[in-house]
C-alpha cells in the first residue's frame, strides 16, 4: 500500500505543479496530451482505492480549476465560477457524449448543439454593471482571478460601454484574449532586433501582455478578443438558447467568430471538426480544437456541473501536426541539478506557425527507445502545440552516413565521472557547486523567485560576479558588500544599494523555500513543502537519514535517495550548514 500511496501523492504533486506552471506562470512544461495521461492515471488509482482513508484529502487536485493567482495584481472574485472543460482527442468520445446526453433526456434528434472554435489564448471574465465595464479578470483558480482591467481596456474589441436595448444590470462576459499569428511574428522580430524577450508561442505572448504592469505595453501588442460564453446573464427577454444569447451579445457589440455550427447529431459535429482541421492553417490565430455545448439553457441547468466542469460541454482537441526533418547533431546539456539532458538538433521546420530546430530527448532511456542516429530522418511535432518533440525515427530512410550517438561517460564541464539515477533512466554529474556549468545554474536558481529571491540579481549580474571571483557558492551572496559590487561594471551605486538591501531582506526565508533553493535532484517546491511540514527545522532536515525520509508520506524511494546523496556530500553539507548560520529560516504551517 505504501508504494500505491506514494504513486498517488506523486501524481497529485505533478498535476498541482503543472496547473501552477500553465495557469499562473503561463509557462507550460508539459503537453495537454501528457497532462491528460497523468490525470487519467490518478483518476483510475483514486477510484480503485477511494475507500482507503489514507488517500482522502480535503482539496483533491482533480477538482482544481486553474491555479492560484500571482500577487502582482489585486484579487477579483467572479460572480459565477469559471469552470474548466472536459476534453478529448478521440472522436469516439464525442459520439459517446452525444449518446449520453440524448439517453438522459430520452431524445434522439431534438437536442441541439452549439459548436465553435477553441481559441488558444487566455480566458478572461468581464463584469459589466449598468452597461459599464467595471472589472476584467483572469480565470485564476476558477473563483478568484487577477484584476487586469487596465490592460483589458487597451483591447479595442472589448466594449467599455454596452450600447443597445435591454442591457442587463449585471452581466458577466467570458471570452478569449489572443494575438494574431501575423502580429506575433512581428512582435518577435521586433524583440529579436531589440534583444528583449522572445515569446515561444502566441498564447504566452497574449498572457504575458495581459499581465504587464504598464498598460502601454499591452496596447502595443495588438491583442484581440472573442466571446465564447457568459456567467451572470439576466435579460428582460427570456433567451433560453446559448446561440441566441451569443447573437444578443453580438448585437450589444461583442465580437463572435463566424466559424460556428448549430446542429443536432454527432455526425454533424464530426464533419464540422474535420472542416476546421482543414481550415486551421488558414486562420490568423491559433486554435487547439473545437468546443461542443448543449444549446438549450434549460437542459444545461438540468445536466448541471461537476466540481471541475459542466456536464453539458466538451472540447475535441486536435492532434499536433507531424513534420519530417533531419537530425544534424545531438548535444548534451548539464542542468541545475547536474542532470544530463540529450538535445536533438535538426534542420529548421515550421510547425503551426513556429520555426523549431531542436527538441529535448529528456533522458537516456528515451534516447535508447527512439534509437536516434545523427543524420536520421525523424517526424517532429509540438506537444500541446507548445513543446517540440520527436514522434518517431524513419528507420527505412537511414543511410550509410548515419552515426550512432555516444552517450558521454564524463561531465563535459568539470570532467567528473557521470553517475546514473537509481532507475538507470538518467545520468548526472555529482560535483554540484564544483562543476562550473552547475554552479552557474544553481546560483541563478538559488537567488530566483523559485529560491530565496534576491531581487535585482539577474543572470547577467551573477555571471559578472562569478567572473570577478565574488560568487562561488550561495554562501557568497551574503558576503557581498557595497564596495565589491561597485567594482563590477554595470552595477552602479543605486543598484548596489538595492542589491545589498534585498540580500538582507532575503535572509528571512521560509523553510520550504530554503530546501527548494538548495537544488536537490527531484526536490521542487511541492516536495520541499512536504519535507518542511515534517521536519519543521533546517537543522533536523540536514541531520535526517534514509529510513526517516523514506517513511514520510508523499516522499518516494528515489527522492529519498536523492536527498541523502545530496546531504552526504561533504561540500554540500558544508555549504548548507553555512547558509543555516547566515539565514533566519523559519517554518510556517499552512
Amino acid at each position: 500500500m505504501k508504494s500505491i500511496y506514494d504513486k498517488i501523492i506523486n501524481l497529485r504533486l505533478q498535476l498541482k505543479y503543472h496547473n501552477y506552471m500553465y495557469y499562473t506562470l503561463d509557462a507550460s512544461v508539459i503537453s495537454d496530451y501528457m497532462y491528460d495521461k497523468l490525470r487519467d492515471q490518478l483518476i483510475k488509482l483514486e477510484k480503485k482505492y477511494e475507500k482507503n482513508d489514507l488517500l482522502k484529502i480535503e482539496h483533491p487536485v482533480l477538482k482544481q480549476i486553474g491555479s492560484k493567482k500571482l500577487h502582482i495584481f489585486s484579487e477579483c472574485i467572479h460572480k459565477t465560477p469559471m469552470l474548466s472543460l472536459q476534453s478529448t482527442n478521440e472522436i469516439s468520445e464525442i459520439i459517446r457524449f452525444d449518446e449520453k446526453i440524448k439517453k438522459h433526456f430520452n431524445s434522439v434528434n431534438n437536442i441541439k448543439y452549439y459548436c465553435d472554435l477553441k481559441i488558444d489564448g487566455l480566458a478572461v471574465n468581464l463584469l459589466y454593471k449598468n452597461g459599464i465595464l467595471i472589472s476584467a479578470a483572469t480565470r485564476g483558480d476558477g473563483w478568484i482571478g487577477e484584476n487586469i482591467k487596465d490592460n483589458a481596456c487597451t483591447i479595442t474589441s472589448i466594449p467599455k460601454i454596452i450600447v443597445g436595448n435591454n442591457v442587463p444590470e449585471t452581466l458577466e462576459i467570458r471570452g478569449e484574449v489572443f494575438i494574431k499569428k501575423s502580429d506575433f511574428l512581428i512582435l518577435n522580430q521586433f524583440s529579436m532586433l531589440n534583444k528583449t524577450k522572445v515569446f515561444s508561442n502566441p498564447r504566452n505572448a497574449a498572457a504575458g501582455s495581459l499581465r504587464q504592469l504598464d498598460p502601454h505595453i499591452a496596447k502595443k501588442r495588438k491583442l484581440m478578443f472573442f466571446v465564447y460564453g457568459y456567467g451572470v446573464f439576466t435579460s428582460n427577454e427570456r433567451i433560453n438558447s446559448h446561440y441566441d444569447r451569443l447573437m444578443q451579445l453580438q448585437k450589444w457589440g461583442f465580437p463572435i467568430h463566424k466559424n460556428y455550427l448549430l446542429c443536432n447529431t454527432s455526425v454533424d459535429i464530426i464533419n464540422f471538426y474535420n472542416q476546421i482541421c482543414i481550415e486551421r492553417s488558414k486562420l490568423d490565430f491559433e486554435i487547439d480544437g473545437i468546443v461542443i455545448k448543449v444549446d438549450s439553457i434549460v437542459l444545461q441547468k438540468k445536466l448541471g456541473y461537476t466540481e471541475k466542469y459542466p456536464r453539458w460541454a466538451i472540447a475535441l482537441k486536435f492532434f499536433s501536426q507531424d513534420v519530417e526533418t533531419k537530425i544534424t547533431n545531438v548535444t548534451f546539456q548539464i542542468g541545475r541539478t547536474g542532470m544530463i539532458t540529450p538535445v536533438a538538433h535538426f534542420l529548421p521546420v515550421n510547425i503551426s506557425g513556429v520555426t523549431v530546430c531542436k527538441a529535448s530527448v529528456y533522458n537516456f532511456r528515451i534516447l535508447k527507445k527512439l534509437k536516434i542516429y545523427i543524420h536520421d530522418y525523424v517526424k517532429v511535432y509540438r506537444a500541446g502545440d507548445v513543446i517540440p518533440k520527436i514522434r518517431t525515427v524513419l528507420i527505412k530512410k537511414r543511410d550509410k552516413f548515419a552515426k550512432k550517438i555516444i552517450f558521454p561517460k564524463y561531465c563535459m564541464s568539470c570532467g567528473s565521472k557521470l553517475l546514473h539515477s537509481f532507475n538507470f533512466t538518467r545520468y548526472y554529474c555529482p560535483s554540484n557547486f564544483l562543476c562550473p556549468a552547475q554552479k552557474l545554474q544553481r546560483l541563478i536558481y538559488f537567488s530566483s523567485k523559485s529560491g530565496i529571491y534576491i531581487k535585482g540579481l539577474g543572470q547577467k549580474n551573477i555571471i559578472k560576479l562569478i567572473n570577478y571571483g565574488y560568487l562561488r557558492t550561495p554562501v557568497d551572496f551574503f558576503t557581498l558588500t557595497y564596495d565589491k559590487l561597485q567594482m563590477v561594471p554595470g552595477i552602479g551605486k543605486k543598484l548596489s544599494t538595492k542589491i545589498i538591501n534585498n540580500i538582507n531582506f532575503s535572509k528571512n526565508v521560509r523553510l520550504e523555500k530554503f530546501i527548494c533553493a538548495l537544488g536537490i535532484l527531484d526536490v521542487g517546491i511541492s516536495v520541499a513543502k512536504i519535507l518542511s511540514k515534517y521536519y519543521k527545522s533546517a537543522i533536523k532536515f540536514i541531520n535526517t537519514n534514509f529510513k526517516t525520509v523514506s517513511n514520510i508520506k508523499g516522499i518516494g524511494i528515489n527522492i529519498s535517495k536523492s536527498i541523502i546523496t545530496f546531504l552526504k556530500n561533504k561540500n554540500n553539507l558544508f555549504i548548507t550548514s553555512k547558509l543555516i548560520d547566515q539565514l533566519n529560516i523559519f517554518f510556517v504551517s499552512n
